[in-house]
């Protein structure tokens, strides 16, 4: 109902209800039912009437989603009075009384304590008396508070619902009752004020320092950044070597408990999508695109649904480009109109698609041959309509039927679509289909990624053609809603992204193949490059990839659930990993193996050229942030993932209704607001996944289930001595005391970095997050008590967090020590030697 109806039929109540002769039953149906549904939406689905509460009867009582007992009303009828003790102006529609002086009311008295006894059989904090002029809200019970000396919420008359109608929606509407909590926040005698969060980095002049790449970093980088990023359109070899499809791997990996898949949702099989099994050689999608073109099956419009970084270009590519089918070699021609570096504006993709289709489309030239060849191969059609109107009465050999002539054919060409119209149609007489895709549309905005699925159509149209276009899944939900998809719902096909350690793998061994042939460097730049650092680089190369040979390996693990599904990212991370000036590259190549350890792997990966960690900066987030001042928590996050952690079972994670899980956060902890943060967080970064694959919070995002990256924060990686070493500085703070050792620390730390002295660096990072933990142990703690969480003590996140705290850091103590040895012995040798 809109505010206006609501309005409407307030004033309709108020202007019908003057006078108090009612009876209960009439109180009701003229009154509260209309205040209740009509103005402030509560659905009849959640309202209980009459329901038997020992020893009688509940007039109406507000059910959670989950069928618990939110708020009692007591409804009485019209003419029991409940005089207020107050007096009060006419314009007073409302105002807090403390339950004492209500109570001295003995019609107020009695309908307080019938209900209240409804309450304490029932468990409900909340609960309502009226007699349809006056309502009275009220908490049953507070924790170490009296109830006599608790606060109600008195209206003093039904105009409130009419003069302070924005003031009832925001306390009593059932959206704000369910969203935002508004009962607690109205009805607690001490309503929760800002906790002011103090930044920690915000007071360290060197948060910004960079840090330099490791020795190695000048000669990889080109190397890294060309084989470690997107297969190029021209070279084959590459792709062959290290195209990996998904007979390359298996789907389980015995290095993370739990390996979710990269596969179609239950929301794309409902829609017909199809999952591709074997994208070696084009699987379903390859034999569909080579019986269209058999069969002469033009004019579709077919969808390559894939993840972010899936590897749906690459796909392509491999498919239509270096390793077609035979059938598709011989008898189609492709155009593939890649818009990855196209500007964001429609006009500019519109010329974009039809320039790069009519450059693809004439292979033979013929745009570019004589006039009399383009007119008879191309533009016979309207040539022929020429001769009779334009041309018509001229000599064919005269200068201004010539001069007509060139500019008809100068027009006909800048006409893209027909130019690209007759080219199909050229292609088609010589027994070839044409095959349009266009790529690379998931990055523009939602109306534009619209525009060019419209703009497929048209081309599937136009040129009776077999146009793909590759589209991020969430995209589905919103173009299907929108009806853009309603006659393609049997066109889809889903990639699923490849396994992370395969991909390294073949790409660390073809790299090393090229540095170790001196005829092949030529193609990389390094065919006059120091033999030495030749040599290190392949040591290096080699030792990761030895590495990757273990399920086991924290590198393999680390990458695997942080890219969830998304090729691109852990390819980013790889690099970055390969690249940092963190990754001791000396101590590798002097061991000559290496097996990493957790601590080794993350300071690269989150902060590769930094000194201190930025979530905004970093492809991995703070799973500790606070993101709402006044209701939120250290652990929201957490507590997101680890109640959709239980909806597992064996390898398939259910999915978990959204409004369910902020039911949960609102009724518990009053966050909601904290709620929705975390989870677009959550969305954004791949901890959780929604059934439509959108990936940032909106009101269309209905059900989420837990990725590997999510299983992987929450059970291992935010206890990590070195995760909690980045994240304590970029956190907020409750604690001004806190925040001020943090800022104090990090600032010791970083001048003993100047100095070069990494043992007692390390014993400052030690003894930071052990700071750190006490205080999100007392956080904890403060919050088990506020919201009577009655958790055990080993269900505590911060007693896993001591717990593992403990044993790393004798790990990380142990290890600093031995390397400050090993350095003092290099030191002394030398000078021994020098």
């Amino acid at each position: 109902m809109l505010e206006t109806d609501k309005l409407a039929s307030v004033r309709s109540i108020i202007a019908q209800n003057k006078s108090r002769d009612c009876n209960e039953a009439e109180t009701r149906h003229k009154i509260i039912d209309g205040i209740i549904h009509d103005c402030l939406s509560w659905p009849r689905n959640r309202v209980a009437v009459e329901e038997y509460i020992a020893p009688g009867f509940a007039d109406y009582v507000l059910k959670k989603a989950n069928g618990d007992d939110l708020l009692f009303i007591e409804a009485k009828k019209a003419g029991v009075y409940f005089d207020l003790p107050f007096p009060y102006v006419d314009s007073e529609t409302h105002c807090y009384m403390s339950m004492s002086k209500l109570m001295s009311n003995e019609n107020i008295r009695s309908a307080i304590n019938q209900v209240k006894g409804y309450c304490f059989e029932t468990g409900c904090e909340y609960a309502c008396i009226t007699n349809g002029h006056e309502w009275i809200f009220f908490k049953t019970f507070e924790k170490g508070k009296r109830f006599e000396n608790l606060q109600a919420f008195v209206i003093r008359n039904l105009s409130f619902f009419d003069k302070d109608f924005t003031k009832s929606q925001k306390m009593f509407s059932f959206g704000a009752i369910f969203d935002h909590a508004s009962l607690n926040e109205a009805l607690s005698s001490s309503p929760p004020k800002d906790r002011h969060i103090y930044f920690p980095k915000e007071k360290i002049p060197s948060y910004g320092h960079k840090i330099n790449s490791n020795r190695l970093a000048g000669t990889l980088r080109p190397i890294v950044s060309h084989y470690f990023g997107v297969i190029g359109d021209d070279d084959t070899e590459f792709m062959e070597r290290c195209y990996v499809s998904q007979s390359d791997y298996s789907q389980m990996s015995e290095g993370i408990s739990v390996l979710i898949e990269d596969s179609l949702s239950p929301y794309f099989k409902g829609y017909g999508v199809n999952q591709l099994e074997n994208t070696g050689r084009g699987g379903q999608l390859g034999g569909r695109l080579t019986k269209n073109i058999k069969r002469g099956r033009r004019g579709e419009v077919l969808v390559l649904f894939g993840g972010k970084g899936a590897g749906k270009s690459t796909f392509v590519k491999r498919v239509l480009r270096h390793n077609p089918p035979r059938w598709l070699r011989e008898h189609s021609v492709i155009a593939i109109v890649d818009l990855l570096k196209v500007p964001e504006d429609q006009a500019v993709i519109r010329e974009t698609i039809w320039s790069k289709l009519v450059e693809s489309l004439d292979v033979d030239g013929l745009l570019q041959s004589a006039r009399d060849n383009l007119l008879k191969e191309l533009f016979a059609d309207r040539f022929e309509i020429a001769r009779k109107q334009d041309l018509e009465g001229f000599d064919k050999k005269s200068e201004i039927y010539n001069s007509r002539l060139n500019a008809l054919a100068a027009e006909w060409k800048q006409d893209k679509p027909y130019c690209a119209a007759r080219l199909a149609s050229y292609w088609a007489s010589k027994g070839k289909g044409v095959i349009v895709v266009v790529d690379n549309t998931d990055q523009y905005s939602p109306d534009l990624q619209d525009f060019c699925f419209t703009s497929a159509q048209e081309i599937s149209n136009l040129l009776t053609c077999v146009t793909l276009i590759s589209m991020r899944e969430e995209r589905f939900y919103n173009s299907k809603i929108h009806g853009l998809l309603d006659a393609f719902q049997n066109s889809g096909f889903h990639i699923s992204s490849p396994k992370p350690s395969t991909v390294f793998k073949k790409r660390l061994s073809y790299v090393n193949s090229m540095l170790n042939d001196p005829q092949r460097r030529h193609r990389i730049g390094l065919e006059d490059a120091n033999q030495k650092i030749i040599a290190d680089s392949m040591k290096y190369l080699s030792i990761i990839f030895n590495d990757f040979n273990s399920e086991r390996s924290p590198l393999n693990a680390f990458l695997t659930a942080c890219a969830h599904g998304d090729t691109r990212l852990s390819l980013d991370l790889f690099r970055s990993f390969l690249l940092s000036g963190y990754t001791n590259v000396d101590e590798m190549l002097s061991s000559g193996n290496w097996n990493f350890k957790i601590h080794q792997i993350i300071k690269p990966v989150m902060i590769p050229n930094r000194y201190f960690y930025d979530e905004g900066l970093s492809d991995i987030p703070n799973a500790y942030q606070v993101r709402n001042s006044r209701h939120g928590s250290h652990f929201t996050s957490l507590r997101i993932m680890r109640k959709l952690a239980k909806s597992i079972e064996r390898t398939t994670p259910s999915y978990v209704s959204v409004a369910e899980l902020k039911a949960y956060f609102v009724n518990t902890f009053n966050m909601g607001e904290d709620f929705t943060a975390n989870l677009d967080v959550l969305l954004k970064h791949g901890f959780v996944e929604s059934n439509n694959r959108l990936d940032q919070y909106s009101d269309q995002v209905d059900s989420v289930k837990i990725t590997t990256y999510g299983l992987y924060m929450v059970r291992e990686l935010a206890y990590f001595f070195s995760y909690l070493d980045l994240v304590c500085i970029d956190c907020g703070c409750f604690s001004e005391q806190v925040s001020n050792y943090l800022v104090d620390a990090a600032r010791q730390e970083f001048d003993l970095f100047s100095k070069g002295e990494r043992l007692d660096r390390v014993k400052i990072r030690l003894d930071r997050v052990e700071k750190f933990i006490e205080y999100l142990a007392e956080e904890e703690a403060r919050e088990r008590e506020l919201y009577s969480l009655g958790m055990k003590e080993e269900d505590m996140f911060t007693f896993t967090l001591r717990k593992s705290f403990t044993d790393e850091k004798q790990v990380v103590q142990k290890s600093a020590e031995r390397n400050s040895v090993q350095r003092s012995n290099k030191h002394w040798s030398r000078g021994r030697h020098g």
